[in-house]
Parts: structure tokens; sequence; C-alpha cells
């Protein structure tokens, strides 16, 4: 899994500027809000300007008042970003441990609504989908979720980008299932218009819409090699391009224990592609394992390209019992890039 470099400008005491590059991992997660038309992008912040009083008889004596200023070290927190980037380059970037059950890599295609006023204000509603990414042609699952007393609704699915409507439907209940058609575009929004008792409104959702391009089709039995459980994971690619597949790896009693990555080239046809798991990102969990929540991705080959996307007819794969103690223990031998990163961060510790 590729990570970021995330740039955070310091201002050390002697006043001059550097800049701290820390290395975080790479995360598949969106946010869509339901919300009533569009929503406006944030104001621009700007400084207020402050009206001075007259002062010009007292020109010559008047001395500008020095501000106070609080000088506080930066050390505590540098110190802890040290420690936390040295804790995550215990780690290679393909097995990556997960945390909790509340990381992104465990809700990668989830849809996020969130409610809003409506009825000028009197009562809240959202309009909330199953998913964030759909397959054709499976269909688009959603529903409205308020204590308004609701009559009926007009639903429309928009193509974002020619802003035209594709079909339209008219229900009474407050589950809705919307069949796709074959030709329509990646960027789609639900649009609602809603009738209550108390008057209309209208709230929006944002989805997106692919057509499959690669399938997984199984896993072969897992192997040991070196500090890495290997996990050979069977496609069928439509495309060939640059694949970036990820996967988490589980307990037999669901327990997230690491997130699985791997980039490569694919041609078309049934391939093999190698997921693996370091010894060190399974310490502690019993030895029986299996994979879920499988994500194909083909990677934009050019600028305007758009990532398209694979599926996997099942949620989990049983990859059976595997003993961890067979693998070698040798630790994660960071990259040249990491180590200079990891240097970095202490001597700016040491020195705020």
């Amino acid at each position: 899994m590729t990570r970021l470099l995330l740039a955070v400008t310091l201002v050390v005491s002697m006043g001059t500027t550097a800049y701290l590059w820390l290395d975080a991992s790479d995360t598949l997660t969106h946010q869509t809000t339901t919300e009533r038309g569009h929503t406006p992008s944030p104001p621009d912040m700007r400084e207020a300007a402050s009206s001075l009083p007259d002062t010009t008889r007292h020109k010559a004596q008047a001395q500008p008042a020095e501000p106070d200023v609080m000088k506080t070290s930066m050390a505590p927190t540098l110190s802890y970003i040290a420690a936390d980037y040295a804790e995550q380059i215990q780690h290679p970037d393909y097995s990556i441990p997960i945390p909790s059950k509340q990381s992104p890599y465990l809700h990668w295609n989830q849809h996020i609504s969130t409610p809003i006023p409506i009825l000028d204000g009197s009562v809240k509603a959202a309009l909330k989908l199953n998913q964030y990414r759909y397959f054709y042609p499976e269909n688009i699952q959603a529903s409205l979720v308020t204590p308004a007393s609701f009559n009926h609704a007009t639903l429309s699915v928009i193509d974002v980008q020619a802003n035209r409507e594709l079909t339209h439907l008219d229900v009474t209940d407050t589950q809705w299932n919307i069949e796709p058609e074959a030709d329509w575009p990646v960027e789609l929004r639900l649009k609602a218009a809603l009738s209550f008792d108390g008057g209309d409104d209208v709230l929006t959702a944002d989805f997106r819409l692919y057509q499959p391009i690669a399938e997984v089709k199984g896993v072969k039995p897992v192997f040991g090699r070196g500090p890495d459980m290997v996990i050979p994971l069977v496609l069928d690619i439509d495309k060939d391009g640059i694949y970036r597949v990820r996967a988490n790896l589980f307990t037999a009693d669901d327990q997230p224990v690491a997130v699985l990555t791997n980039k490569t080239r694919l041609s078309e046809g049934e391939q093999t592609l190698e997921l693996r798991a370091f010894r060190a990102s399974m310490r502690g969990y019993d030895d029986e394992w299996q994979l879920k929540d499988v994500v194909i991705e083909r990677m934009s080959g050019y600028p305007g390209e758009r990532a398209q996307f694979g599926i996997s007819p099942q949620d989990h794969y049983s990859l059976g019992v595997f003993d961890t103690g067979q693998l070698s223990d040798e630790p994660y031998q960071m990259s040249e890039q990491e180590r200079m990163q990891l240097e970095f961060l202490q001597r700016a510790a040491q020195q705020s």
C-alpha cells in the first residue's frame, strides 16, 4: 500500500522554516453527505479589518505596544509524532495492522449520510444508501430516514456531469429499490422530492456506478515464504493495466488483523496475484484465517482517466489453518526514505 507523505510546516525558535514529511497509510475512504440540493463550498476566511482611532496629534509621542508573545515548546508533540511513526514502520506497507473495528479499511464502500433540517428546520431527515459504489447490474437500495409523517416521493437519478435526469419513479414507501441501466455514467445523484404532512422538501445523495472490469475467482492454498504468509488470489481480468488489490485479513472468529495490499501490472485473462501477511502483523491471534473486503482497483494510467473497479462474488474466503510459527521472525527493514524521515522527526523533537 502506498504511503502518503504529508507536509507539516514547522517554525523553529530561530525563525527558520522547515518542512516535515510524515508517513501515513493510504486510505480508501470517502464521505458523501445527504443534503438539501447542492452543498455550497465553505466561505473564504477573511481577516476582519479593525478601525483605529485618530491619533494624529500624538503621532510623535505614540509608540506601538509590543504584543505579548507566549513561547511554547513543540517537543512533546514532535516526540509523539516520531514515536508513532517509528511504530508504523515496524510493519511493511503491504501488511498494515488494523488497530480497531472503526478503521476505514473495514468500511471502504460505506455511504455516509447526515440528517439535515427540513420543513423550515422543524425536523431532520436523510437519504441513506446501502453503499457508495455500485457495480452494474446490482440494484441501488436507498431509504428515507425521518420521524416526519411521510406521504409520497418522486425519485430521480441524475447524471451529475451532464445535469440530466436518467430515470424517475413515484413511491409511497420509505424503502426504495432502483434498477440501473448499462449506459449510466459513473457519477450519479439520487434526488428525492418529498411530500410530508407539514409541507414539501428535497433531499439528494451522490453515489457511483461502475461496470466491473475484474472478478475474484477464488483463493489457492496459502503458504509461507520468509516472514510472510502468502495468499494467492485468483482473478479474472477484463482489461490489462496497473492493478491495486486490497483485502482485509481476519481471524476465523471475525477479528480484524491487517490490511493486505499488492500493486502490479496484470494482463487480460485469469491471473494470480499474491497478497502477503507479515508475521509481526499476525502476532497474538489464533492460527485460523479468512480474507474479507476484497477491493480490485484498476488505477488511472494517465491524467483524466478514471480508476475502475472489479468485484468479489463472495464476502469472505476461508484460508484455513496456518501456523505462523513456521515463518521466520526477521524484523522489517525500513527503507532509506523511511530511515531519513524518522531521523528528521527525532532531530526536530530534540531541537524544539
